[in-house]
C-alpha cells in the first residue's frame, strides 16, 4: 500500500509541469517527502540554503541533518500532516559546512482523493533575522541600564499626557514610586498653566520650565525636553521627555537638548506575494497577498504595469531586471514598492521566465516583505545614537569603567564637575585621580573603594555621601550609584552616576530646622488650647447659668456681654488652631456619609437667634436632584458654611441671607461635585479690595471691623479647607448691595435602602418625645466644670451622681445602672479613655451605658480616639447647653409605650 502511495506521489509531481518553473526557481527551499519522511524531490533552493543536494538528503540519516530535539519535533510534525493538517513551526538543522542554522518550516499534505500520499516541505532560512533580534535585545538592555540609573527623570507619555513609562529617579526627585504615577496624566502633577499642549513641540521640544508637584505637596521647578516618537505597533505617536530638577539652580539653568529618534513599526511576517506579468510588464494575475501588500483592488492591478508600484528612484532598476528575465535569466534583487496610501515597503523580488513549448510567454514574480529586517538594523543604529545622546545631555555625571577599572567613557557633565577634559580620563584608572582620599583627608585604598568593589563583585551600591576631587585640588560632596555591567554572566565593568550635593546638604539642614520650629509651634498651640478651654468652660458655662437666673436689667446686660465676649474669644481660639493646622499641613480629612439637608437645617438653626435679633431672614435652597445622603468631610463642609453664613450675618443689617446648593454629577457617583452659594444683602466689598479677601489677617473695613471684631482668618481658613478637599472658592460683590460667596467641593452620592441609611446615620438620630427620667453619672475632676454640668442637668430637669476620676467612675458604673455617663478625658488617677477601655473589658456589653466624652481637645484625632475606645459621642469644652441637650435626647433611654391592662 505504501509503495502505491509513493508511485502516486511521483506521478503527482511529474504531472505538475505548469508550476515546475515556479518550483525550481522559488527562493524558499521546497522539497517532497513520502509518508515516512524520506526525501523524493527538492528544488535548487534546498542546496542553496542547506548545502545538501537531493542525493545527499536521500542518502543521509536524518540525525545527521537535525539535532535530536529538532528531529523529534520533525517526526511529530509529520504525524500531524499525515492526519491531514498543515503545520508551520521553527526547526534547527546542520548546514553542510557544519554550522547550526534556524529555519521556519511549513509541512503541507499531498493528497490523492482522501489519502495522504506525501508531504510538501517549504523552508525559509531565518538565521539572520534571529541574529538581528539578539543584537537588538543587547542594544535595548544597554539603553535600559542608562535609563533606569540616570538621575534625571525620563518619561514616556501618550499625546493626552498619560504616563506610560517613568524612570526610577522619580522617587529621588519627586517622592513617588514609578508604579504610583504610571497610568496617570502628567498634567495632574503640573502647576496650572505651566504645562503646554504636548503637540506644541516648539515649546517643550526646545526646553520647557514647569512646576511639578512633589508627593509632600510642594512644587519642584523642572526643565523638560521632549520629542515625539512612534509608539509600539498599532499605537499612536508618544512623547519621550527628560526632566531635571532646577529648583536650586534656576539662576544657572542649563537647557537639556534631547533628540529621540522615531521608532519604526515592525511588520509581521507575510507569506510571499505572487504575480504574473505579460511580456509588456503588466499584471496578468495576482494573489490576495499582493493585493493586501499594495492595498489596491485586484481588478485595478490587472493590466497595470508593475513599474507603477515601484518607488520612483527604483524604476530604472526595475526595468533593467525585467529586461534580463525576458532574456531567460532568473533575477533576484531587492527594491522598494509604494502602496496606495504612499507607504514604502522594502521587498526582495524573484523574477523567473514562464516558458511554454520552449517559448517565453511571461514572467512570474515572487515578492517577500523584508521591511522588518531592515528596520531592525536601523533601530539598532538609532538606539546607539540615543545612548550617546543621553550621556551628552543629562546633568548627572556619568562615567564607565572596564573590568580592570580603566575608564571607558565619561560624559561632559562629569568632566565639567571634575574640571578635566574627558580625554584626560579615557584609558586611565580613575581612582588615583578623583577618589584617592576620604572626607577627612586620609588615603582611601583602592580595595576599600565602593566603585572598585562593584567592579569585583558585581553588587549595585548607592552611596549617599562621599568626596570626589577636582583637577584644581578642591573637593566636593557627591551622591552616587555604581551599577555593574554584566554580559553573559560575566562582570565587564561598572557605570557610575553621580551628582554634586554640596549645596543640598545645607538646604536639608535648614529644612530640618524649620520643621522642628513648626512642630514646636503646633505642640504649643495644642497645649494652650487645652489649658484655655478649661477656664473658658467655667466662664461660658457659669455665664449661661447666670443669665438663666432672676437678674436686673443691668445685670442681665452685663452677663450677656460676658457671654458674647466668651463666644468671640472661643471663635478666635478655634480660628487660630485651625489656621495653625492648615499652615503645618496637619489638617486631616475624614470622608463619611452625611445628610446634606439636615446640615443646612442645623446651620440655619444655629444662626436663627442672631438673625431674628437683626430682623433678617435666613433661607436655604437644595436642588431636588441632590441625593438625600452624600459622602464627604461633613465636619469641614459645615465649618465652611458656618464661616460664610456667620460672615454674611455679621455684615448684613437688613434684607436676607440665602444658602443655595446645586450638584454637578459626574459619570460615576464618586465624581459628583457640590456647588454652594451664600448670598447676602449686606454692605458689600469694594472692587479694589477683592484680591485681599482671602489673605491671612486681612480686614478690608478697618473701621467696621472695630465694630464687628474678628481675626480676619475665617475666609482664609475656608479657602484652605476647600482647597485641601480638592475644590475652589470665589466671591462676587457690589459695594452697598451685597456679596455672593461660592465654593465647590467633590462629594460622592450614596445609594442605600431605608434600613441601611438608618444604620449608617445613627449619629443623626434625634428624639422628639417627652423627657423621660434617667440616671446620669458625671465624671469630672475640675470643680467648676463639675458644677456647671450639674447645674445644666438640673436646669434640664435631671439629677446626676458625680465622681472625680476614672477609678471612681468604674466603681460607680459597676454598682449602679446608669442611663448615660458624661466622662471627662483628662482626670487624675485614671483618665477617661483608660476608664472606658477597662469598662469594656470588665463589664458585659449590655450593662455598659452610653459614655459621652467631655473634652477640651478640639482636634479631630482626639475625638476619633474617643469613638475608637468605645465612647458613643463627644462634647467639646466649653460645654454648651444645646449640645448637652442633644446628647441626652440622642443617647438617653426612649419613652416606651405602656401596655393596657387585661
Amino acid at each position: 500500500m505504501d509503495i502505491n502511495k509513493t508511485e502516486t506521489l511521483k506521478r503527482i509531481i511529474s504531472e505538475g509541469s505548469s508550476y515546475q518553473s515556479l518550483f525550481f526557481n522559488h527562493p524558499d527551499a521546497i522539497y517532497v517527502m513520502d509518508i515516512h519522511g524520506n526525501y523524493i524531490d527538492a528544488n535548487p533552493s534546498v542546496e542553496r540554503i542547506s548545502g545538501y543536494t537531493l542525493d545527499d538528503l536521500i542518502r543521509m540519516n536524518q540525525s545527521e541533518i537535525c539535532p535530536p530535539d529538532s528531529e523529534n519535533s520533525r517526526k511529530q510534525y509529520i504525524k500531524e500532516v499525515l492526519a491531514g493538517r498543515s503545520v508551520s513551526n521553527p526547526i534547527t538543522f546542520y548546514h553542510k559546512d557544519g554550522s547550526l542554522k534556524q529555519a521556519e518550516i511549513t509541512y503541507v499534505p499531498i493528497t490523492e482523493g482522501k489519502d495522504v500520499v506525501g508531504i510538501y516541505g517549504i523552508a525559509k532560512d531565518v538565521t539572520d533575522i534571529l541574529e538581528v533580534h539578539r543584537e537588538l535585545k543587547e542594544a535595548q538592555e544597554k539603553y535600559q541600564v542608562l535609563a533606569d540609573h540616570a538621575q534625571d527623570l525620563i518619561t514616556t507619555c501618550a499625546t493626552d499626557g498619560e504616563l506610560l513609562y517613568v524612570s526610577p529617579s522619580v522617587y529621588t526627585l519627586l517622592g513617588y514610586r514609578p508604579e504610583e504615577v504610571i497610568g496617570k496624566s502628567f498634567k495632574d502633577y503640573c502647576y496650572s498653566g505651566d504645562y503646554p499642549d504636548p503637540l506644541d513641540l516648539s515649546k517643550i521640544g526646545n526646553g520647557c520650565k514647569m512646576r511639578v508637584l512633589h508627593k509632600k505637596g510642594h512644587y519642584i521647578w523642572m526643565e523638560t525636553l521632549a520629542k515625539p516618537v512612534a509608539g509600539e505597533r498599532g499605537k499612536s505617536v508618544q512623547i519621550v521627555s527628560i526632566s531635571r530638577d532646577i529648583t536650586q539652580h534656576k539662576d544657572a539653568e542649563r537647557r537639556l537638548r534631547e533628540s529621540r529618534q522615531r521608532y519604526r513599526s515592525l511588520f509581521e511576517h507575510n507569506p510571499a506575494a505572487v504575480y504574473s506579468l505579460n511580456l509588456e510588464g503588466k499584471y496578468s494575475a495576482v494573489n490576495s497577498k499582493l493585493v493586501q501588500m499594495l492595498d489596491i483592488p485586484r481588478n485595478k492591478l490587472i493590466g497595470q504595469s508593475f513599474l507603477s508600484n515601484l518607488d520612483k528612484c527604483e524604476v530604472q532598476h526595475g526595468k533593467h531586471y525585467f529586461d534580463m528575465v525576458k532574456q531567460g535569466e532568473p533575477q533576484y534583487y531587492e527594491t522598494r514598492v509604494v502602496n496606495s496610501s504612499g507607504r514604502k515597503i522594502e521587498v526582495s523580488v524573484t523574477n523567473v521566465p514562464i516558458i511554454v513549448d520552449k517559448e517565453m510567454v511571461g514572467v512570474y514574480g515572487i515578492v517577500s516583505d523584508i521591511t522588518e529586517r531592515k528596520e531592525y538594523t536601523e533601530r539598532i543604529q538609532e538606539l546607539s545614537k540615543q545612548h550617546e545622546l543621553i550621556l551628552n545631555t543629562v546633568t548627572e555625571g556619568i562615567f564607565g569603567l572596564d573590568a580592570d577599572g580603566i575608564t571607558m567613557f565619561m560624559n561632559p557633565a562629569a568632566a565639567s564637575m571634575f574640571g578635566y577634559e574627558a580625554k584626560e580620563f579615557i584609558g586611565k584608572n580613575s581612582h588615583p585621580i578623583i577618589h584617592h582620599t576620604r572626607a577627612d583627608g586620609s588615603h582611601l585604598p583602592q580595595e576599600e573603594c565602593p566603585i572598585h568593589m562593584t567592579v569585583l563583585d558585581g553588587q549595585i551600591r548607592s552611596i549617599k555621601e562621599d568626596v570626589f576631587w577636582r583637577k584644581d585640588g578642591s573637593s566636593f560632596l557627591v551622591q552616587y550609584q555604581v551599577t555593574p555591567i554584566i554580559e553573559q554572566g560575566q562582570i565587564q565593568g561598572a557605570v557610575v552616576v553621580f551628582n554634586d550635593v554640596t549645596g543640598e546638604r545645607e538646604i536639608v539642614r535648614a529644612k530640618e530646622t524649620a520643621e522642628l520650629a513648626a512642630q514646636a509651634k503646633s505642640e504649643f498651640l495644642s497645649m494652650v488650647s487645652h489649658e484655655i478651654r478649661t477656664p473658658m468652660n467655667g466662664i461660658v458655662g457659669m455665664t449661661e447659668l447666670l443669665i438663666g437666673t432672676d437678674l436686673s436689667e443691668e445685670q442681665r446686660e452685663y452677663a450677656e456681654i460676658i457671654r458674647d465676649s466668651g463666644d468671640a474669644l472661643l471663635n478666635i481660639l478655634n480660628d487660630i488652631l485651625d489656621f495653625s493646622k492648615l499652615e503645618s499641613g496637619k489638617m486631616a480629612l475624614a470622608y463619611e456619609p452625611f445628610a446634606l439637608r439636615k446640615m443646612l437645617e442645623q446651620v440655619a438653626e444655629l444662626f436663627k437667634p442672631l438673625a431674628d435679633e437683626k430682623h433678617l431672614e435666613i433661607r436655604y435652597r437644595l436642588n431636588p436632584s441632590i441625593p438625600e445622603f452624600m459622602v464627604g468631610d461633613a465636619m469641614r463642609i459645615r465649618q465652611i458654611l458656618v464661616n460664610l453664613v456667620g460672615n454674611a450675618l455679621k455684615f448684613t443689617d437688613q434684607g436676607s441671607i440665602e444658602v443655595a446648593v446645586d450638584i454637578i454629577k459626574g459619570r460615576k457617583p464618586e465624581d459628583s461635585v457640590l456647588d454652594f452659594a451664600v448670598q447676602d444683602t449686606g454692605i458689600g466689598i469694594p472692587a479694589d479690595k477683592l484680591d485681599q479677601l482671602f489673605q491671612s489677617f486681612s480686614q478690608l473695613h478697618p473701621v467696621i471691623n472695630r465694630k464687628y471684631g474678628g481675626t480676619g482668618l475665617g475666609l482664609v481658613i475656608s479657602k484652605r479647607l476647600v482647597e485641601i478637599m480638592g475644590g475652589s472658592i470665589s466671591v462676587e460683590s457690589t459695594e452697598g448691595e451685597g456679596s455672593t460667596f461660592r465654593f465647590a467641593v467633590p462629594a460622592a452620592s450614596v445609594e442605600a435602602s431605608a434600613e441601611q441609611t438608618a444604620s449608617q446615620f445613627h449619629h443623626d438620630r434625634t428624639r422628639q418625645s417627652d423627657k423621660v427620667a434617667m440616671r446620669i453619672l458625671v465624671a469630672e475632676d475640675h470643680p467648676v466644670n463639675r458644677k456647671i454640668l450639674r447645674e445644666y442637668l438640673e436646669k434640664l430637669g435631671y439629677h446626676a451622681d458625680v465622681c472625680t476620676n476614672g477609678v471612681e467612675a468604674i466603681d460607680a458604673i459597676s454598682q449602679n445602672a446608669y442611663d448615660i455617663v458624661l466622662m471627662d478625658i483628662h482626670m487624675p488617677v485614671m483618665d477617661g479613655l483608660k476608664a472606658t477601655d477597662l469598662l469594656h473589658r470588665l463589664i458585659p456589653q449590655d450593662r455598659i451605658p452610653p459614655i459621652i466624652a467631655v473634652t477640651a481637645n478640639a482636634k479631630r484625632e482626639d475625638k476619633e480616639a474617643c469613638l475608637e475606645m468605645g465612647m458613643r459621642d463627644f462634647i467639646s469644652k466649653p460645654v454648651m447647653l444645646s449640645e448637652l441637650k442633644r446628647v441626652l435626647q440622642q443617647w438617653g433611654p426612649r419613652d416606651e409605650p405602656q401596655l393596657a391592662p387585661n
